[in-house]
């Protein structure tokens, strides 16, 4: 880097003449927000306006704003002097849209003054470059490569305004009006400034305190000596830290882009794509640990660990590779929605859908590498239905199991990721799958199971999706001809025996309301049934005679406690629970192999 030619400017010299300050690829999109827009009119405000106010002139206030670290393009338009964004990107869009604004809120005031037309047509020399051809955006001084050149083009050319460009089309796709960063800017700089400027001379201040007064540290770069990516990621910490998404998706695209292949459709349509089917960046990034820990020998960890172990696995990307590794991410990311949502995004198999949504209800996450790569193949023909069916389903049968008997769950970290490799190539798969679990520790006999279903809480309040779901499987069992009542309906799970006694149960149960065991058998399975929320809510602390009287029989398990014949106590819910566990070690039994 020439230090020579590292020197203080204004953002005047910086957008004077026919230039272009391109944010290359590897940058993020414009990603300020309200905490950095209300800083910099703060900074303006006091640092700036102030002073001018009390007398100094434009020449004499300034305001640093940080450094602009650039590299010159060579060998493109002969009537651009175009530079790439290395560093600032956010401080030079940022300063770009509010020049517009303010540009715009003087013509809307070009009635009340003479000077309006003049001093539009000043700022608009900083806003546009003066250049002819088939592509209108040439005339943007601040261009992106991304989805935000369509909304800057048109904050500063006019809100309907389309270009003439051949990226029209792609662009129209990436611009969602109303769910984009510079859209947001643009209400609140337009808020900002009609509060700040109440007339055309405070507008134009305001305009010649950002091209002037803002000091910015220009830093050129040596193409021949300088890496534009590596720079960027040594600097990026200094502002807002990229995610591991957005590092990943510079990386990914680094071979490609240097291999001169087209890259752009090749991002919306894959990468972008598949961040879209996931919705926001937290689920987009705990799908990428996810899809990269399969096969690893434990699971990646989460944030900027998921770029590190990407890149340390792919030293040497090349672009076959990269392109092989952005068609996997396309492709698995609908099975991980699948996953994550079975009832919203439902599996095509009804069968494996119903297992995955048992699976969602055990909130055993740990296992999403596994079952992501069991439905990978399933997709890819590689396993046949049949057998996934069956694999998720003894997978479900653990994860319940361990649950209920409350064991550990350190070892899926490193179990799990592996799992499908050590059994795919056997064949006789669940044997090999129970081998598994038997040589990780993780094995739960029925004894084991049966003791937690009867003396532990089947109850637990952060687990009420997996409680309804033990509760719903065994009301099933009971019910005649596979009839079943719609269990959205009955949606809330009663204690006959109440959590918290009042005078007259202590009274009914005696000896018992002391007993050391007691608030482990209230939440025990055998003093569970299923009611809806009014019906749960009435039934409240009342007695265990009106209880009984007042449940509905539409559940298999509120039917039982109705039709129970003797006193309520823990003796009666013991046996219950005895009788229960024996229809829950039916259903979730291991395979016989």
């Amino acid at each position: 880097m020439p230090t020579d030619s590292v020197k203080s400017r204004t953002f005047k010299e910086a957008f004077n003449g026919t230039v272009r300050f391109e944010i290359p690829f590897f940058q993020r999109g414009y990603a300020w927000e309200k905490k950095q827009w209300d800083q910099l009119f703060l900074d303006i405000q006091e640092q700036i306006l102030d002073e001018i106010n009390l007398g100094s002139s434009i020449d004499e206030v300034e305001h640093f704003f940080g450094p602009i670290v650039v590299l010159e393009k060579t060998g493109g338009s002969a009537e651009l002097k175009e530079f790439v964004v290395i560093d600032g990107q956010q401080r030079i869009t940022t300063v770009y849209l509010l020049l517009a604004a303010i540009r715009t809120e003087i013509a809307s005031k070009n009635h009340l003054s003479m000077d309006a037309a003049e001093y539009v047509a000043r700022i608009s020399k900083y806003l546009v470059n003066d250049v002819h051809g088939s592509d209108d955006y040439l005339k943007m001084k601040v261009f992106s490569s991304k989805g935000d050149r369509l909304p800057t083009y048109r904050m500063v050319f006019g809100a309907d305004v389309n270009p003439k460009t051949p990226m029209l089309n792609t662009d129209l796709q990436l611009y969602i009006p109303g769910n984009n960063r510079v859209d947001e800017f643009q209400k609140y700089s337009a808020r900002k400034i009609k509060n700040l400027c109440k007339d055309v001379p405070s507008l134009w201040q305001l305009s010649e305190a950002l091209l002037n007064c803002l000091k910015i540290v220009w830093i050129p770069l040596d193409q021949k000596k300088d890496d534009p990516q590596a720079i960027f990621e040594s600097l990026n910490d200094k502002g807002m830290p990229l995610k591991a998404s957005e590092l990943l998706c510079n990386y990914l695209f680094r071979p490609i882009i240097e291999a001169d292949e087209p890259f752009e459709n090749l991002h919306n349509d894959q990468w972008l794509a598949a961040m879209r089917i996931l919705e926001t960046d937290d689920k987009f990034e705990d799908y990428l640990r996810n899809l990269f820990s399969i096969g690893e020998a434990k699971m990646v960890g989460r944030q900027r660990k998921v770029y590190i172990h990407f890149k340390v696995k792919n030293r040497n990307l090349s672009s076959q590779t990269a392109k092989s590794q952005l068609t996997d991410i396309y492709s698995c990311a609908p099975l991980y929605r699948t996953i994550r949502e079975p009832i919203a995004h439902p599996h095509e198999d009804p069968k494996i859908n119903q297992t995955l949504i048992a699976l969602s209800d055990t909130r055993m996450d740990s296992c999403t590498p596994f079952v992501l790569s069991v439905l990978r193949e399933l997709a890819k023909g590689s396993l046949q239905t049949s057998d996934v069916r069956q694999i998720l389903w003894e997978t479900l049968i653990l994860l319940v199991r361990r649950k209920m008997t409350e064991q550990p769950t350190t070892q899926y970290d490193t179990m799990f990721p592996q799992l499908l490799s050590r059994i795919r190539t056997e064949t006789d798969m669940i044997r090999a799958l129970h081998d598994q679990f038997k040589r990780s520790a993780v094995w739960v006999s029925d004894q084991e199971f049966e003791y937690a279903l009867v003396h532990k809480a089947t109850y637990r309040s952060r687990d009420l999706a997996f409680s309804r779901m033990i509760l719903i499987e065994i009301d099933k069992r009971f019910q005649a001809h596979g009839q079943f009542p719609d269990y959205s309906t009955v949606n809330t799970i009663e204690h006959t025996l109440p959590q918290n006694l009042d005078g007259v149960w202590k009274a009914y149960l005696g000896k018992d309301a002391d007993d050391e065991h007691l608030e482990a058998l209230t939440n025990s399975l055998g003093n569970l049934c299923l009611l809806s929320g009014p019906a749960n809510s009435s039934v409240g602390q009342n007695p265990f005679d009106s209880k009984r009287a007042s449940y509905s029989p539409i559940t298999a398990l509120a039917r039982q406690m109705k039709e129970h014949v003797g006193p309520w106590n823990l003796a009666a819910i013991t046996e219950r629970s005895k009788l229960l566990a024996a229809e829950a070690l039916k259903i979730w039994a291991w395979a016989a192999l």
